[in-house]
């Protein structure tokens, strides 16, 4: 199945870069899917249509949370 590297890794035995496109075994796409290192070429097409309307989402800054698990925000 044609894939397409979201990040670099080793695969098969050649280098990918970010973008590179290549062909992955059936039994591969689940797993490179999951640890997100690929993603099938047929999903791209959608990605930046959803992209778009993230960008347009509301203008209320996000709720702030503290890093440290002891402190509780007020």
């Amino acid at each position: 199945m044609k894939m397409v590297a979201l990040k670099e890794f080793r695969y098969a035995g050649r280098q990918l870069l970010s973008g590179d496109p290549f062909e992955a075994r059936e039994r591969d796409v689940r797993l490179l899917g999951a640890i997100k290192n690929a993603r099938p070429v047929n999903q791209l097409d959608d990605k930046p249509a959803a992209a778009a309307d993230e960008q347009k989402g509301s203008e209320t800054p996000a709720k702030r949370t503290y890093k440290r698990r002891d402190m509780k925000a007020e």
